[in-house]
């Protein structure tokens, strides 16, 4: 299954399990609130991402890629 937060546009709330789509935005350019295992295959914007970090002391920046949550492996 194809998980939102394998996605390049998934943005997450520390390691809380929500998190915001930045690639689906309303009128008022809100994103859309998600879930981090949420299902995407459907979407048409989702771009999988090159690699998720979850050992996550060596990269406490500014990284948007950075995941603070279960459930995702090195890849």
């Amino acid at each position: 299954m194809t998980r939102c937060g394998d996605c390049i546009h998934f943005m997450a709330y520390g390691a809380q399990n929500t998190g915001v789509c930045t690639a689906i935005v309303d009128e008022d350019g809100i994103p859309k609130m998600t879930d981090l295992y949420a299902d995407a295959s459907e979407c048409p914007k989702f771009t999988p991402q090159d690699r998720i970090r979850t050992r996550t002391s060596e990269f406490m920046s500014g990284d948007r890629h950075l995941r603070i949550a279960r459930g995702f492996d090195e890849k």
